[in-house]
């Protein structure tokens, strides 16, 4: 049976995630040892770690920040009586407190 290049591909995957010999995988999958070892060597050529190098680039999206882009700016919600209230998080706590003190004695 013919194979294509990508089938191949799947198949030396699948190999080296078996863990086994070239011949015991063969044996379980029905191949043939020569063309295996064929496609085996020439998917690894050219490829530092041993394993099969794809012929097809995979492109992964990439989302760029500007250098120097700020955090999230973290809001505080202050509810007291009817009054609703928002203030950035890096408001002095005693500031805050005294917000609420002024705005308890109003509502």
């Amino acid at each position: 049976m013919r194979r294509s290049r990508e089938q191949w591909v799947d198949i030396v995957e699948q190999f080296e995630r078996s863990g086994q010999s070239h011949d015991a995988f063969c044996v379980q999958h029905r191949l043939n040892v020569g063309s295996f070892r064929s496609w085996l060597y020439r998917l690894r050529q050219g490829s530092s770690q041993g394993k099969v190098a794809r012929s097809a680039t995979r492109l992964l999206p990439v989302r760029v920040a500007p250098s120097g882009a700020a955090e999230p700016e973290t809001v505080i919600e202050l509810a007291v009586g009817e009054a609703m209230m928002r203030v950035r998080g890096d408001i002095g706590p005693s500031y805050v407190a005294e917000l609420v003190t002024l705005l308890r004695s109003r509502c």
